[in-house]
């Protein structure tokens, strides 16, 4: 089962805590991210963490290596306006969204979204629906 993990998610993986070894075991499953999670992440860590760059496209390249890692597109794009008007979501998180549904995964890992809401994608791109989960709730 092809999980997606959310940046939000992702930051703590660089923690000393619990929580990075929650991370660690998403990571550990068939976890896909985005190229927009990418961006995130290494502005996080660059931004708030102060993180040198080297270490960045350490992380950044471990990432890639260990993830499915997918663009975004004029679809998703699409696709993300038409879940913004539905779920009320920004269109950050619209994007996310899309692109975890449209790879079909079947959970959106991720810490500031509603736990448990079950999406499911406009026609024609309906498969299954897809829960969001916060993996740090216990």
């Amino acid at each position: 089962m092809k999980v997606f993990i959310d940046t939000n998610v992702l930051i703590y993986w660089v923690d000393d805590s619990t929580r990075a070894d929650v991370v660690e075991r998403l990571l550990a499953q068939q976890s896909v991210i985005s190229v927009q999670v990418l961006n995130e992440f290494a502005n996080v860590l660059r931004k708030k963490r102060a993180m040198p760059l080297p270490d960045i496209q350490t992380l950044c390249t471990t990432l890639t290596d260990t993830c499915e890692v997918l663009d975004v597109s004029l679809h998703t794009h699409q696709t993300a306006l038409a879940l913004m008007a539905r779920y009320n979501l920004s269109v950050v998180d619209a994007n996310i969204v899309a692109t975890t549904a449209l790879a079909d995964c079947a959970i959106l890992y991720s810490e500031d979204m509603q736990d448990g809401l079950n999406i499911m994608l406009p026609a024609p791109d309906k498969s299954h629906p897809l829960v969001i989960r916060n993996p740090f709730r216990v």
